[in-house]
């Protein structure tokens, strides 16, 4: 009988945008060198601190041209659609002032 162990499995084996070459998922930069980043929270309160968190680590990293942070995104009433249709004129402006985006919800 073999001996009882532990198996670690990733619900996800590989990159979209690295298995699918003529994917719509834009490329991951090589690196944050003169990037503005955009910091994008969910109206869940701690999400704001979680990115301030990230934001300072990865000025620390890397000559970032700028950072970016975005307004909570505060939760919208639906009438129709997804909420992600709601707020898509708002994600088109903000990807257009900056080259790479996180984005966090946090409790």
């Amino acid at each position: 009988m073999p001996p009882p162990g532990v198996t670690f499995l990733s619900p996800v084996a590989q990159y979209l945008d690295e298995i699918t070459p003529d994917s719509t998922i834009a490329p991951r930069p090589g690196t944050l060198d003169g990037k503005i980043l955009g910091l994008l929270p969910n109206w869940r309160p701690s999400a704001v601190h979680i990115l301030r968190a990230i934001g300072a680590l990865l000025e620390e990293r890397f000559r970032l041209k700028a950072l970016v942070m975005e307004q909570p995104v505060r939760e919208i009433p639906l009438r129709d659609g997804k909420l992600l249709d709601t707020l898509g004129g708002r994600l088109d402006e903000l990807a257009k002032r900056v080259d790479v985006v996180i984005t966090a919800t946090g409790d």
